[in-house]
């Protein structure tokens, strides 16, 4: 597939782009990759994901080796998307840029809530920062509704978990109060999870015009 199609504005992201579809399709079970959704329609913001659906002879072998496959990207976070319909793994790349790779051929049920712990506590983080990207960028072309839509399925799968109350009504009142929560669960439970993400996400949040 070239990369350089629709979507790709400059120079280094389509190297980018290229690199995370060969990174992936060297895999001996992946069948083929291509660049899929808005950005392979054309209808893509400047801030879109970037998608790639992913067709293989055996999942459960592309799914055990991502991981080690999208090393080379030095993501700051990779985990697969608990609630979707379809596998989803997704990687937050400096940018903030997130490629998703989308296994549409599969099926998977939404998994409930993550209750916290010590080791629970680095996924949580990399999905609330990923959630709140998303819902900044929606945001940023005038989707308040999915905003409106999407903070109280935020509040029940990630801040409720994490004792937090009441349900916050705005971007930045999400990130604040997350903070206040993890910051305790990190102290009651004696460890440090990484800032990487969050650095980038709430930089580029900021850039937006968001008080995070």
């Amino acid at each position: 597939m070239d990369s350089r199609g629709p979507g790709c504005e400059n120079t280094c992201m389509c190297e980018l782009v290229e690199l995370g579809i060969s990174l992936v399709a060297k895999h001996p079970a992946v069948t083929k990759v291509a660049l899929a959704g808005s950005r392979s329609r054309g209808t893509h913001e400047e801030l879109s994901d970037w998608d790639f659906a992913v067709e293989t002879s055996h999942f459960g072998s592309v799914a055990r080796d991502l991981p080690s496959l999208v090393e080379p990207l030095a993501p700051l976070a990779a985990q697969w998307e608990p609630l979707g319909h379809f596998p989803v793994y997704m990687i937050f790349l400096r940018g903030p840029t997130k490629f998703e790779y989308l296994f549409l051929d599969h099926t998977q049920e939404p998994r409930p809530p993550v209750t916290p712990s010590p080791e629970a506590l680095a996924a949580i983080d990399a999905h609330f920062w990923d959630w709140l990207w998303w819902l900044a960028t929606k945001a940023s072309i005038g989707r308040n509704d999915l905003v409106q839509q999407h903070l109280p399925q935020l509040y029940r799968h990630l801040l409720e978990p994490l004792g937090a109350d009441p349900a916050p009504g705005t971007i930045e009142a999400a990130a604040r109060v997350f903070l206040v929560r993890r910051g305790e669960l990190e102290q009651h439970y004696g460890i440090h999870v990484s800032r990487a993400l969050e650095r980038e996400v709430r930089q580029g949040i900021q850039r937006l015009g968001y008080d995070v």
